[in-house]
């Protein structure tokens, strides 16, 4: 009693005020717990009041988080509950360690793969993000970080004291922390810093129906497969792009080089990250391709990662 527990359906935080108990066989079992107030007055010998009603919850769909649950592996990947709350988004996941203190806020964390980890720590608020990052181990917080990109790392690190910044910097790959401490910096990150490699390129011949079956074939996050950025078939010169929801329409027997878009919007490695900003607001891409002076494609800087934080700083 007195624990919280996560309500899926609401997607909010309800404490636990009472328990009830029926007896079988000369043993006490629970039955239900109760949500409501009346718990409350109940635990407080107030129990002649009922100004709700009771709010119970059959005790087979209570599964509490606690230190030792997070421990045992194979209680984590059986419980169908936890299974449902890798099934919530990050947004929401974020809200609700935001509610959540101590083990309960460690716990809940800590049935999250590094992939959902990383996804949900990018969009917690400051205070959640500190609270979160004191407690990893460093094998746990290597693994979240491997997940995150080059600005969510920044943005990360930007919220955290300046001695455990240099400590987690020390967790990454050099070139890494290298491009996060050029965004840390007093300088204005450029597109070198904050471009990610995941993208997906094809050449002009490439039909339609091929390069339909390589998508579903690679192993790629989903939103590196936003555009495919066509290139010469001997070298990764960049010379056209086809949206994804084109690519999808088009007929099957279509050469990419036919339904692609020329020439392509691009930055090139020195592109500052306001250049970068007035870019998306102008066209409205969901990614940039970067290229260097011969127009071979380097990376490409997503939309998230360069305007998320801008909006969410802009909140009142």
């Amino acid at each position: 009693m007195g624990r919280t527990i996560l309500d899926l359906d609401g997607r909010r935080c309800e404490v636990v005020n009472d328990v009830f108990l029926i007896e079988k066989k000369g043993r006490l079992l629970i039955a239900d717990v109760d949500i409501s107030f009346n718990g409350f007055f109940r635990r407080v010998g107030l129990g002649r009041l009922s100004w709700v009603k009771d709010r119970p919850i059959p005790w087979k769909y209570v599964q509490p988080l606690s230190i030792e649950d997070v421990l045992a592996t194979d209680k984590v990947s059986l419980s169908l509950t936890k299974k449902q709350v890798m099934e919530l988004p990050s947004e929401d996941l974020a809200d609700v360690l935001e509610e959540l203190q101590g083990e309960e806020q460690e716990a809940l964390f800590g049935v999250l793969d590094s992939e959902k980890a990383a996804e949900t720590l990018a969009d917690a608020e400051p205070r959640a993000k500190r609270q979160l990052v004191e407690d990893l181990s460093e094998e746990r917080a290597r693994e979240i970080f491997s997940e995150m990109t080059v600005p969510q790392l920044a943005d990360l690190f930007a919220v955290l004291p300046f001695d455990d910044v240099q400590e987690l910097l020390e967790l990454l790959n050099a070139q890494v922390a290298e491009r996060v401490r050029n965004i840390l910096s007093e300088r204005e990150a450029e597109a070198d810093d904050i471009m990610s490699q995941d993208y997906m390129t094809a050449s002009k011949e490439a039909s339609v129906a091929e390069t339909l079956v390589t998508i579903r074939q690679v192993d790629r996050e989903p939103r590196s497969i936003s555009y495919i950025y066509v290139v010469n078939k001997d070298d990764m010169t960049l010379t056209g792009v086809v949206d994804l929801r084109e690519l999808v329409l088009a007929r099957d027997e279509a050469a990419l080089g036919d339904i692609m878009v020329s020439p392509v919007v691009t930055a090139d490695v020195n592109t500052s990250r306001g250049e970068l900003v007035e870019m998306f607001t102008k066209y409205h891409y969901r990614m940039i391709p970067v290229v260097d002076e011969f127009d071979n494609i380097l990376g490409v800087v997503c939309y998230n990662d360069i305007m998320k934080g801008i909006v969410l700083r802009a909140r009142p």
